[in-house]
C-alpha cells in the first residue's frame, strides 16, 4: 500500500449528472478514485468508468449510505482516505492543505469544513459551516468493526489535525436545491433510519423528547446559532430540522409499536385498493 498515496472513495446512486464534476476535482489530487455503486438505473457506472473510477458495485437497500463508504474503505489502495458525496467538490486550497498533513506524518486524521449550498445558497449560519468534516485519514487507522451509523464517521486512531475555519479549507457540498428535496431525503429516509437506529440502541420513546428536541432544535439553529443571517434559507432550515427530529421520535414509536412489520402491512395496502375500486363503481 503506497503510504503517501491517496484514495477517493465517492458513493453513488444515479449520480450521472453530477458525478464528473465531483471526479474532475479530484484528479490531481487523489491518485486512486474508488466509486461505490448502489444499484444505479441511469449510466452512473458507465461514466465512472470512462472517467478512470475504480468501481464497485454494491446494494445496502435501506441502510445508511455510511455502508457504502465502508466498502470503499475496505477496497483501498493508498496510504491514505478522503470520502466525497458524488455532490461535493474537493478545492485546490483544501486539497493542498490536506497534502501537506499527510506529507508531514504527524496526524492521522484531520478535519476540514464543508460549503454547504441549499436552496441556491451557502448556508453560512445556524451550525451548517463547521470544520468538523473527519474524512481525511490513514487507512490503517479506522475501525473496521465500524457499525456505519447513520452521519456518523467511523473512529479514528492518532492525533486529528483541525484546519483553521475558512471558505479555502472546506470542499463545495451542492447540497439540497429545494424543499421537497429536503423531506423526501432527510425527513423520510434519513428519519427512518435514525430511528430504527436509535431503537437498535435501546432508546425508546419519549413524549417528552417529541415537544421539547425539536424546539430546542430550532431555538439553537435559528438563535443561538444565527441561523436567521441566512435570511429565509436559515428560518426554513431551523423549521425543516425541528421537524426531522420531530419524525425520529415518531418513527421511534412506530417502531416499538410494529416490531418488524415497520412497513406498511400488505393487507392495509390491499384494502386501500380496493376501496379506491368501490369508490370508482359508485363514481361511475
Amino acid at each position: 500500500m503506497g503510504e503517501l498515496k491517496i484514495s477517493a472513495v465517492v458513493p453513488c446512486k444515479n449520480e450521472s449528472h453530477r458525478l464528473t464534476d465531483c471526479v474532475e476535482s479530484l484528479k490531481g489530487f487523489a491518485d486512486e478514485i474508488i466509486v461505490v455503486d448502489d444499484g444505479s438505473s441511469d449510466d452512473t457506472v458507465e461514466l465512472a468508468k470512462s472517467l478512470g473510477c475504480v468501481v464497485i458495485e454494491a446494494d445496502r437497500g435501506d441502510r445508511p449510505l455510511e455502508v457504502l463508504c465502508k466498502i470503499g474503505y475496505e477496497h483501498v489502495a493508498g496510504g491514505w482516505i478522503v470520502s466525497l458525496d458524488a455532490d461535493e467538490w474537493m478545492t485546490p486550497s483544501l486539497a493542498a492543505a490536506l497534502k501537506q498533513v499527510a506529507e508531514e506524518g504527524r496526524y492521522s486524521s484531520a478535519c476540514y469544513a464543508r460549503k454547504n449550498m441549499i436552496f441556491g445558497k451557502w448556508a453560512r449560519y445556524g451550525g451548517w459551516f463547521n470544520n468538523d468534516q473527519k474524512r481525511f485519514f490513514k487507512a490503517d487507522s479506522w475501525d473496521r468493526n465500524w457499525q456505519c451509523e447513520i452521519h456518523l464517521p467511523p473512529k479514528i486512531e492518532g492525533e486529528c489535525y483541525v484546519l483553521p475555519l475558512c471558505e479555502d479549507n472546506a470542499t463545495i457540498h451542492n447540497d439540497y436545491h429545494c424543499v421537497s428535496q429536503f423531506v423526501g431525503r432527510t425527513l423520510v429516509r434519513y428519519a427512518k433510519q435514525e430511528g430504527e437506529q436509535a431503537v437498535e440502541q435501546g432508546r425508546s420513546f419519549s413524549v417528552i423528547r417529541l415537544f421539547l428536541k425539536p424546539m430546542k432544535r430550532f431555538m439553537g439553529r435559528y438563535f443561538v446559532r444565527q441561523g436567521f443571517r441566512d435570511g429565509f434559507v436559515g428560518l426554513y432550515l431551523a423549521i425543516l430540522l425541528a421537524g426531522y427530529d420531530l419524525i425520529i421520535e415518531m418513527n421511534i414509536w412506530d417502531k416499538e409499536r410494529l416490531g418488524d412489520g415497520y412497513e406498511v402491512p400488505k393487507s392495509v395496502t390491499k384494502k386501500t385498493s380496493l376501496i379506491k375500486e368501490e369508490t370508482k363503481v359508485v363514481a361511475a
